[in-house]
């Protein structure tokens, strides 16, 4: 399904809504109850306006493509034991989350974070849970084509769409679970927007839940930064990414292209973290080791390497999607993703279940909320080298980005050097094909932070060594 859209008017702070009056009246809940000491959620007055510009979606466009389904179902019709993508597919077919048997659990409210005054206890596991079955439903569905899954995953998105009302806390770590699990029930429904089993009302529904819950709650989140008191680089580059990959995938699939632009403007000229140039705080520089071509820290370097490769999966799928509707993010600025990803690759990769003997990691001091607008300095931290902490962590992003680069732009080789060792660390283990494509599983943790990225990298994008 291809749309057209072109726009002679981008209202950045003031972004029209295609499903509801919501956001113009400040609204983030369905019911919505601003609760005392709740700072009330809502859009900037002013508005920008910007120059005209032409955007198609062929859909489906988000994270996976029609180009990715199809390469993935020619692996499971060769079904060659040696393809990381049929063994990527097999893994997938195991995941309790890829099951039609699935069940989902809705609640009315969902809490990540302090739930003190909420009324509920922090619950927001069963949210993470849902929607990756969601996904992964839906993708097993547009894969081998049962409706069997389709119909599931409707299920889970009728579900919530029906029941739950509500996003909160007592702290910001709400719109973590806004951004990533926002994120991840709109890539299920993008891949289900042409399912004749899921009813037009249903599916009506469901785009006003994600607009005026999920959609409202990242945009206030974006926009103002985290809210008072906090500069606009108070929260981490994971956190605005996360939420830039909620409105990006929202936007494709409710075919609005001014959520679409407004993701592009934060990304490209933002003041917040998930900025380009300040994700990449410094200019990239030579690999020491004369094996990569550039490598570039990021903002997390210094803080811990489960944060800083969480940057790395967020920043290569949010590139993906805007790839998808011909939004160059990965190319940007001499591909400084691409340095970033190197950078990171480097040091935690392990090929042979050991760290890579190399020179000292080039490190530029950053200093973190050290001199800045937010009202509380107690948080701030100067970082002076690279952290260990949390150090080959692995995430499920680096067959993507090696995909990307060199098969699809056609890079030389050594421009992703360590982030095809990673790439080929995930799919063997000892030389042996292991199929693992990020499943969630004890490989990426069972905890939340399982379900941070869609994952599956091996089986969408590799497309060989």
């Amino acid at each position: 399904m291809k749309k057209t859209f072109i726009s002679t008017l981008i209202c950045i702070t003031g972004i029209c809504c295609s499903c509801s009056g919501a956001l113009s009246k400040g609204e983030v809940d369905l019911d919505y109850d601003k609760e005392k000491g709740e700072e009330e959620e809502k859009k900037p007055e002013k508005e920008e306006e910007k120059d005209p510009y032409v955007l198609t979606l062929n859909h489906p466009c988000a994270y996976v493509n029609a180009e990715n389904i199809a390469r993935v179902k020619a692996a499971v019709a060769g079904a060659s034991a040696t393809d990381p993508v049929y063994a990527s597919w097999q893994s997938f077919c195991k995941s309790p989350y890829a099951a039609a048997s699935y069940t989902a659990s809705p609640v009315p409210t969902v809490v990540r974070g302090d739930a003190t005054g909420t009324g509920t206890t922090e619950n927001y596991i069963v949210c993470d849970r849902d929607a990756a079955a969601a996904f992964q439903l839906a993708l097993r569905y547009r894969i081998s084509e049962d409706r069997s899954y389709a119909d599931a995953a409707v299920r889970i998105l009728n579900a919530w769409a029906k029941t739950c009302k509500k996003i909160t806390a007592n702290d910001n770590n709400q719109y973590l679970l806004v951004g990533f699990q926002g994120y991840t029930f709109a890539n299920a429904a993008e891949l289900l927007r042409d399912y004749d089993g899921w009813a037009a009302a249903d599916q009506n529904s469901f785009k006003t839940w994600l607009n005026d819950l999920w959609y409202a709650k990242s945009y206030w989140f974006i926009s103002t930064h985290g809210g008072s008191g906090t500069c606009n680089l108070h929260y981490w580059s994971n956190w605005e990414l996360a939420n830039l990959c909620c409105q990006l995938a929202i936007g494709i699939y409710l075919d609005d292209a001014a959520k679409i632009k407004y993701v592009y403007n934060e990304f490209t000229k933002g003041a917040g973290s998930g900025a380009i140039n300040n994700m990449i705080p410094y200019p990239p520089v030579a690999d020491p080791d004369g094996k990569s071509h550039l490598i570039a820290q990021n903002m997390e370097s210094g803080r811990d390497q489960g944060h800083a490769t969480l940057v790395i999966s967020l920043c290569a799928e949010l590139c993906q999607m805007a790839e998808n509707v011909g939004l160059g993010f990965w190319g940007m600025q001499d591909n400084k993703v691409l340095a970033m990803a190197e950078y990171t690759a480097k040091f935690n990769v392990k090929p042979d279940g050991r760290y890579l003997a190399m020179k000292e990691m080039p490190f530029t001091t950053y200093k973190y909320c050290t001199d800045c607008a937010c009202s509380n300095h107690s948080h701030g931290a100067t970082h002076t080298t690279i952290s260990i902490d949390s150090r080959g962590k692995e995430r499920a992003c680096w067959d993507l980005i090696y995909a990307h680069y060199v098969k699809v732009k056609k890079l030389p080789e050594n421009y992703a050097y360590y982030s095809k060792m990673f790439a080929e660390q995930l799919r063997y283990n000892k030389g042996v094909l292991t199929g693992d494509g990020g499943a969630g599983d004890d490989r990426y943790g069972s905890t939340s932070a399982a379900y941070d990225q869609l994952g599956w990298g091996t089986m969408l994008f590799y497309q060989g060594n």
